[in-house]
Parts: structure tokens; C-alpha cells; sequence
């Protein structure tokens, strides 16, 4: 059964925050094998909403999911997401020295010195 969502009736024209793409789950049907995600109207996409959509789908695997009426900035925005969750990620520091600190006085001590 194919299940079409058109996001603009849940979201108005911005997807904005992973906490709301999270409920794009609810909306979703059970029954429904194939999930199209309906972006007419929708004119911004944010980074964190984009990477929850990746996420929904990589935990509903057994589901096909299809985009429709993008804008060309929404689909660049979920281009990039998808191809950076498939490059490793690279951090600047491998170990971090920790400090810890029992008043605020210490704190303030140390803070003047560096």
C-alpha cells in the first residue's frame, strides 16, 4: 500500500529541527510499504531535519520511501546529509585533557592563567 504525506499540511513551508522530523513518524502507517514524502510548498529544509528523514529510513528499512516536488535547496540540503553520513567522520582532537575543578574559585584561577 502506498501512503502519500504531503508535508506542507503537518509543517507549513519550513522543515526546521530533528525533534519535529521525529514526528514525522506518527504519521506514518503501518500498512503502508511505500512512503512518499510530498515537499510541495516547502521552501527550507534544515540540516538536523534532513539527517532525522535519514534516520527514519535507515530504521524503516522494509519501506520504500520516494520524494516528491523539491525545491532544487531541499534537494541539495538532503544530497549533502546523504553524502556525508556515508564519508567517516574526522576529529581535530583524539584526546582532550580533562580538568576538574571543586569551587567555582579554582575555576576562576585557573581561567586567569591561561
Amino acid at each position: 500500500m502506498k501512503q502519500t504525506i504531503k508535508l506542507q499540511d503537518i509543517y507549513s513551508t519550513g522543515l526546521y529541527s530533528r525533534s519535529r522530523a521525529v514526528d514525522l513518524r506518527t504519521h506514518i502507517m503501518d500498512n503502508a510499504d511505500e512512503i512518499e514524502l510530498n515537499f510541495e510548498g516547502i521552501d527550507f529544509m534544515s540540516r538536523s531535519f534532513a539527517d532525522e528523514i535519514c534516520n527514519m529510513i535507515d530504521d524503516m528499512k522494509e519501506k520504500k520511501f520516494m520524494f516528491t516536488n523539491q525545491i532544487e535547496e531541499v534537494f541539495i540540503m538532503m544530497t549533502k546529509v546523504q553524502e556525508s553520513r556515508s564519508r567517516e567522520r574526522k576529529r581535530g582532537i583524539k584526546h582532550a585533557k580533562v580538568y576538574e575543578f571543586s569551587d567555582m574559585e579554582s575555576l576562576s584561577k585557573y581561567l586567569l592563567t591561561i
